[in-house]
């Protein structure tokens, strides 16, 4: 047997069963790369004496059982890849924390963890890739098989200063997004979507000046959007949308000239779009449907690169700038309203909790109520 062998890559065939007994005898094997096969069955008690391993890539398999203790005996191990398997159970923090030292990435993404967030994670200070993502899963029958990482997100977390990703997105993640999220100044992606957070946004994430990208859709957030999200000056995706967030759009998002893409839809956000948004300079996708707004669009929007942009839902009026409609590809509204004075927008239920004397002015014999898109690509019933 080759017991001296250091590296064994065998990724991307068509190997079916139980890793074989042997490679657990390559004692000073450093890097194993066996991702994207049919393996199957848990991890061997054997595997405990490869503990010279510094990559294990055991990805997209049907690897089973939960990951062993044992783990923490590898205090070489810098990274660990097994996202995409049939993982089970609670994850075991402290003896992960073991691998302090030497672990930059940790990916049990895509598995069937029921696991909390451990404060050891903190310990993990040479983190650069946390993938523990889509853990809440179905069985066949869409009856539900795990909740995932479930939990509150622990505020040693902000310990990781050399973390560029940050992945838990659906699970059943809980309670306030800490504050310490502000301290990881490195952070490219923070990706928190579908789970069950229920708090404000922090406005400390405003301090991540290397983020590009910031995804919180789906959760329970409150409360007011922070202008501090305006220093974002590398983001460029910015979901906030399907949340319960509410008070006006802060004129400093319009700060965040890197953005291609912002969604604030399905919230309750009132008042006008900012004319701020007129220095989005890099926007190509806008989505505001379904919350509170008023007001009309803002002509300052007219030279932005759009291609799409969706409105429904809301309760402008005017019409969309001419140059708004030159360039843009798809632009979703309410179809053309028009009513008399004495036909008060309040008869609308969503309405009953916009302050009417704010969004347009006081009825004359003159004025009337409308709303217009002539360069509508998809109309919805006004």
């Amino acid at each position: 047997m080759m017991t001296r062998l250091e590296e064994l890559d065998l990724e991307s065939n068509y190997f079916t069963g139980a890793i074989p007994t042997e490679i657990y005898s390559l004692v000073n094997l450093h890097t194993l790369y066996l991702h994207d096969n049919v393996l199957t069955g848990s991890f061997s008690p054997l595997f405990s004496q490869m503990t010279n391993l510094t990559i294990v890539d055991l990805a997209m398999n049907y690897i089973s059982g939960t990951l062993p203790t044992e783990i923490g005996l590898f205090g070489q191990l810098s990274e660990l890849h097994l996202g995409d398997n049939e993982i089970v159970g609670q994850l075991p923090w402290e003896q992960i924390s073991g691998l302090a030292g030497s672990l930059t990435v940790l990916d049990l993404s895509q598995n069937y963890l029921n696991s909390t967030i451990g404060p050891e994670i903190g310990s993990l200070s040479n983190l650069v890739t946390l993938r523990l993502g889509n853990n809440y899963r179905l069985d066949d029958d869409e009856n539900l098989f795990s909740h995932g990482m479930q939990g509150p997100i622990p505020g040693s977390i902000g310990n990781l200063k050399q973390l560029q990703e940050l992945r838990l997105e659906n699970n059943f993640v809980g309670g306030a997004m800490p504050a310490s999220l502000g301290n990881l100044q490195s952070l490219v992606t923070l990706r928190l979507e579908s789970n069950n957070l229920q708090s404000s946004i922090p406005s400390t994430l405003g301090n991540l000046s290397n983020l590009q990208y910031l995804h919180l859709w789906s959760n329970y957030l409150s409360s007011p959007i922070s202008g501090e999200l305006g220093n974002l000056n590398n983001v460029r995706e910015l979901f906030l949308d399907d949340n319960e967030l509410t008070g006006t759009i802060p004129p400093e998002l319009g700060q965040l000239a890197s953005a291609t893409y912002i969604s604030l839809a399905e919230n309750s956000i009132n008042g006008i779009i900012p004319p701020s948004f007129g220095l989005l300079q890099s926007l190509e996708r806008l989505d505001l449907q379904f919350n509170d707004l008023f007001g009309e669009v803002p002509s300052q929007m007219a030279n932005l690169p759009l291609a799409m942009m969706k409105l429904e839902g809301n309760y402008f009026y005017g019409d969309v700038p001419d140059g708004v409609c030159q360039s843009i590809q798809f632009l979703s509204a309410n179809c053309a309203v028009d009513r008399q004075p004495t036909q008060s927008p309040t008869s609308s239920p969503r309405l009953s909790v916009v302050d009417v004397s704010q969004i347009i002015p006081a009825p004359s014999s003159t004025y009337s109520y409308w709303w217009s898109c002539n360069c509508c690509t998809a109309c919805y019933p006004g």
